[in-house]
């Protein structure tokens, strides 16, 4: 997938540039811990599909992934993969989750936060989302759920918790943050969260796709395998999420009536039979969605709503913008004020010779003999207009007139026409007034849904942002980063001459400057049970890790890495043996 030529233009700015040089070996340290160590335990706790799904996307355990040949690899199960900057808006996430492409976050997590990060990062969504597109049944689920979220209308108090959530996550994985900024942050959010009163539709599929594809469990209650990112991408909820003490529901369509907390673990998870169970909820949740109820409560809510909607009329025609207004004679809508960039459009296309407008009124009903404004024919148009001036007038008291410019004919009607000279009244109040206006005729709303044709966004060149950005590191970090790669070139070349000297070296420096460094002692401890040299110095290293594994009150994934460690040396020397005797 070439995103130049295959990606909506509109959606290109949004994608990046992986520098992958620009990752150094403590990022590589940080994926290779957190991906060992749950790859190591899913293949015995995961759904079967995560084992064959991890090596076909492209990834490994040993190194940060890259993206284009993850792209590569997903085309061959009708995917693809980009490289985006963090955070992207949920509009955009959901135009590129539908159309079969997954963003790909290509930051890393910093080892303060290696058991979980709230911002995207490269673990979560490569080693996370990527394995199981590889199960067609899951992937046509996950692009489903794309293709429905595009469509569900959001509300203004989504968009304040979405830019909370988005503050918060940032601020956690940010060194240079304090305690004070992220308390004021996480207030800001409780603030935000409390002025939702009733859940959005984008918000309940928001938490249909939180249970399943992030958190998702499949079997039953009591036997159960993972399938959900989060799950797979995180050492600590990855082990927790089997404790008792976290309830296992029955998957339905009612779970999208339980909130959930980004920044913290989930109390309950939501139990799929089978993948095909997947597609059956979200029928089940689709169908309650205002596009597929369609009428006036699909116009009421792209209203409350208050972002770009497409608004679909009985004659075919869609009108594209944010609805602001709706006027009602006899208890219908008879027009429907539409405000910011607005155009006339018919399925992916905008219609051709009708020009955009800032702002956008629309009458609705019927003329007062009793003809549907969308059952006009063109010769009953010419007719009406003599000299080309045409004048109607509605049931709801509207009058519009204007000269015939050109039509737009849908199954042997007028559904839309470009008036010169136009005016809109009501009595003797002059609604609106235009010298070129592209007039859509509506008899009544089919439906609304969030959004809009791609062909009504402009385009937008690639970004020529890379990540990782440029970062600064103290002459400390600069050093332990330095450490890290003696480490990785040390075991890289296996054993060699000076191999133990280069080992003890490193092990030394630590000691005298970097106590609490407990990720590079595990890869030296890990290095050394695999080439099984130096057993003083690997006692020493696992003494000082279980002495940090305590400093950290058990926060830090040390206990983890020393579980996997023993395996690796229960395997290859007598059994009960151990580094520290």
């Amino acid at each position: 997938m070439d995103p130049q030529t295959s990606i909506p233009g509109h959606l290109r700015r949004f994608i990046v540039r992986q520098d992958w040089d620009a990752y150094n070996e403590q990022d590589h340290a940080v994926w290779r811990f957190v991906v060992l160590q749950t790859h190591s335990r899913l293949l015995s706790t995961a759904h079967e599909a995560y084992e064959k799904g991890f090596a076909a996307a492209g990834i490994s355990v040993d190194r940060i992934p890259r993206i284009d040949e993850m792209n590569e690899r997903l085309g061959r199960f009708g995917w693809g993969a980009v490289c985006v900057d963090g955070f992207i808006p949920p509009r955009a996430f959901q135009a590129f989750q539908a159309r079969g492409i997954l963003p790909i976050a290509a930051d890393i997590r910093t080892s303060k936060h290696l058991t979980y990060t709230p911002a995207p990062d490269i673990i979560h969504e490569a080693a996370g989302h990527a394995p199981f597109l590889a199960e067609p049944r899951y992937a046509r689920y996950v692009q489903r759920i794309g293709e429905v979220a595009r469509k569900a209308f959001g509300s203004p108090a989504d968009r304040a918790v979405y830019d909370a959530i988005y503050a918060l996550s940032e601020l956690k994985e940010d060194p240079a943050s304090t305690a004070l900024s992220i308390h004021r942050a996480e207030e800001a959010l409780a603030a935000a969260s409390a002025q939702v009163a009733v859940a959005s539709e984008s918000a309940k599929i928001a938490r249909l796709y939180w249970w399943t594809g992030e958190y998702g469990l499949v079997g039953t209650p009591s036997d159960f395998r993972l399938y959900g990112a989060g799950l797979l991408s995180s050492i600590g909820e990855g082990h927790f999420c089997r404790l008792p003490n976290v309830e296992k529901i029955p998957l339905t369509k009612d779970c999208v009536n339980v909130d959930y907390d980004v920044t913290r673990a989930q109390p309950q998870l939501f139990v799929a039979k089978n993948f095909a169970e997947l597609d059956d909820v979200l029928d089940e949740v689709d169908a309650t969605l205002s596009y597929r109820i369609g009428g006036v409560a699909a116009l009421e809510t792209a209203r409350r709503s208050e972002e770009l909607a497409t608004v679909v009329l009985d004659s075919g025609v869609h009108v594209v913008g944010a609805v602001s207004a709706i006027d009602h004679h006899g208890g219908q809508p008879s027009l429907v004020r539409f405000e910011g960039p607005c155009a006339l459009a018919r399925g992916d296309h905008l219609l051709e010779g009708m020009p955009r407008r800032s702002g956008y009124a629309l009458p609705i009903g019927a003329l007062v003999d009793g003809t549907p404004l969308s059952a006009i024919t063109p010769d009953a148009l010419i007719a009406r207009a003599p000299r080309g001036r045409l004048k109607l007038e509605t049931t709801s008291g509207l009058v519009l007139s204007g000269v015939v410019r050109a039509m737009v004919p849908v199954d042997g009607r007028v559904a839309a026409v470009l008036l010169s000279e136009f005016e809109l009244y009501r009595g003797e109040e002059r609604l609106l007034a235009a010298e070129l206006y592209p007039l859509a005729f509506a008899g009544s709303i089919a439906t609304a849904w969030a959004g809009a044709p791609d062909a009504f966004f402009p385009d937008t060149p690639v970004s020529e942002v890379s990540v990782p950005k440029a970062r600064t590191f103290s002459e400390a970090e600069l050093e332990l980063i330095a450490l890290h790669e003696r480490s990785a070139a040390t075991f890289r070349d296996s054993v060699r001459a000076g191999t133990a000297d280069e080992i003890a070296a490193i092990a030394a420096r630590l000691d005298e400057a970097y106590p609490e460094e407990w990720l590079l002692r595990w890869n030296l401890l890990e290095g050394l049970a695999k080439i099984r040299e130096q057993p003083e110095l690997a006692a020493r290293l696992e003494a000082q890790l279980e002495h940090l594994e305590l400093r950290f009150e058990g926060l830090e994934p040390i206990a983890t890495g020393l579980e996997y460690i023993r395996g690796l040396t229960q395997a290859a020397t007598p059994r009960g043996h151990r580094f520290a005797g």
